[in-house]
């Protein structure tokens, strides 16, 4: 059995369901890399006029609501949304509240507490989007694989799994009732769900 943190942590949110009108991120992002020395100014504006009529025929309504989500799909936007890679961290007071009071799972799986270390950049900064504070490793504990983060090392996974039979004997992420181990998540989604709409903004898992 093969698997990836992303692919699991894909799996963990492949269980909620979004409210209408909740925008999520496409795999499709269109920007292709061309070397300028093979495009001429003619092509280059064809090109140019093939994307802003393609995003016109795809693109929903422009708006703040999902114009971070609209720009990551590569279609034509009405300006350049702003959001920070580290949108929840170290460098508020607000946060440090947190992390200097509560370990960092305790915080990523506590639904008050993950929902407000995700606002809190939006609520000051009015960025274009809300990152849900979370972590990629979430999902390894349904497969029976132990972590924490700890401050100043980072991850640290305290399962030993070193031969193919400690790979056997891993849940099968296939199997897994997330509603029933990581009970945590969809309550968070939903909240910030509603969060983001009611600041007509998009909503970003981690």
């Amino acid at each position: 059995m093969k698997f990836t943190t992303v692919s699991l942590f894909t799996l963990a949110l492949a269980t909620w369901a979004p409210s209408p009108g909740v925008t999520a991120f496409s795999s499709n992002v269109a920007f292709v890399p061309t070397k300028s020395s093979e495009m001429s100014i003619s092509a280059l504006h064809a090109s140019v006029a093939e994307v802003e009529e393609t995003a016109s025929t795809v693109s929903s309504a422009p708006g703040d609501r999902d114009i971070l989500v609209r720009a990551a799909r590569g279609e034509v936007v009405e300006r350049t949304p702003v959001w920070l890679m580290r949108q929840a961290g170290r460098y508020m007071a607000a946060f440090r509240e947190y992390s200097n009071k509560y370990p960092f799972r305790e915080r990523s799986e506590t639904p008050d507490m993950a929902v407000e270390l995700s606002l809190q950049c939006h609520r000051a900064y009015g960025m274009d989007g809300i990152i849900m504070f979370s972590d990629i490793l979430t999902p390894l504990p349904t497969l029976g694989i132990d972590f924490d983060v700890i401050r100043g090392t980072g991850p640290v996974i305290s399962t030993e799994i070193r031969t193919e039979e400690d790979v056997s004997n891993l849940s099968d992420p296939e199997q897994v009732d997330f509603d029933e181990k990581l009970p945590f998540i969809r309550e968070i989604l939903t909240r910030l769900s509603t969060a983001a709409e009611e600041a007509n903004t998009s909503l970003i898992g981690f």
